[in-house]
């Protein structure tokens, strides 16, 4: 067996479901594609969770060379991330937050990725993991999927819950050369309808400073107009997914054990700490939890919780241990609730 279909079997042995060699080059369209993005919707750096003085960050995860010099190769790795736990279909009634389902199956593919660094490494050639290129746009390139029209990786075996992550090497490995899956989005605009913040505003076009994903996330204020659509997420967003043809064919996979949230290693994770994928949102308006969660939990009681004692008691309960902004928002949910 070649080193190169070794490095795919043990990649496969450690639970990746999808496996593809990128080549490497600098993603031009890719830069092209983030400036007109740009351009079109006047979001800036820190509506993509970029700090603002890093101004050559999509640079920078063009050129795979800016990670390795002297790369030859990228293998992209994915993991599917739809479970047993993935159905939130009453979570409002429960007052129950939701977190999107593809985060809890990152730490599954980072540590998927580091098993298969150390295996190329052990061959005698540097490899360097991480989520350091544009992911959805190498895998789409590779062929592993098609971008749907909600602008994520849509896949014919696993719908668009891939969590993804990256292996730039100077191992050289031959490009692959898969079959295109054919995108099922044509005539369909399920997503872009469902977007309830109009953050998809054109097919295949995301204006990130309205996806609630990054909005969940930011520590910066959040407009009351978007704070009432944002249904009950607490951190990230799966409604153009749940919306989406293909993703209401799948079928769950088993839990893997290794899923579950890393705040050490994971941007995404950040605020999830000990909190659970549908947490009961009473639960996590208090002192133990950071501000940006607690936040979160209030815009989601507003939004689910009238009529509902239980949601009004639990936030004027907090309220005290609330101030500044955090308590800003306590107040305009109990508002909400009243009005």
């Amino acid at each position: 067996m070649s080193l190169e279909n070794e490095i795919k079997e043990f990649a496969r042995s450690q639970g990746a479901d999808l496996v593809a060699v990128a080549s490497i080059e600098i993603y031009g369209d890719y830069l092209a594609e983030v400036k007109d993005r740009l351009a079109e919707t006047g979001a800036d750096l820190s509506d993509y969770m970029i700090q603002p003085a890093d101004v050559s960050f999509f640079e920078r995860l063009a050129d795979p060379r800016e990670t390795l010099a002297d790369a030859k190769a990228i293998i992209v790795l994915g993991v599917y991330a739809y479970d047993r736990t993935a159905d939130y279909s009453k979570t409002q009634q429960g007052l129950r937050g939701k977190t999107a389902r593809i985060y809890s199956y990152y730490p599954v593919v980072r540590k998927i990725a580091e098993k298969l660094a150390e295996f190329i490494e052990k061959c005698g050639y540097r490899a360097i993991q991480g989520q350091n290129i544009p992911l959805k746009y190498v895998a789409d390139r590779t062929k592993l999927g098609t971008y749907g029209k909600n602008a994520l990786l849509l896949t014919k075996q696993y719908g668009s819950y891939v969590a993804l992550r990256n292996i730039i090497t100077d191992l050289p490995l031959s490009p692959d050369r898969l079959e295109r899956f054919v995108s099922p989005c044509e005539d369909c605009r399920v997503c872009l309808k469902a977007c309830p913040t109009g953050a998809l505003y054109a097919p295949y076009k995301v204006n990130a400073s309205f996806c609630i994903n990054p909005l969940t996330r930011r520590q910066d204020d959040i407009p009351p107009e978007l704070r009432s659509k944002m249904q009950n997420w607490i951190s990230g967003c799966d409604i153009c997914q749940e919306v989406c043809p293909v993703n209401k064919e799948l079928t769950v996979r088993r839990i893997d054990p290794r899923a579950g949230f890393d705040p050490r290693h994971h941007a995404s994770h950040r605020y999830l700490d000990n909190v659970e994928k549908t947490p009961h949102l009473t639960d996590i308006l208090g002192e133990a939890y950071p501000d940006v969660i607690r936040r979160n939990a209030a815009i989601a009681l507003a939004n689910v919780g009238k009529g509902k004692l239980e949601a009004l008691a639990a936030l004027k309960k907090h309220i005290a241990t609330a101030s500044g902004q955090l308590k800003e928002y306590y107040l305009w949910a109990i508002d909400v609730l009243e009005n």
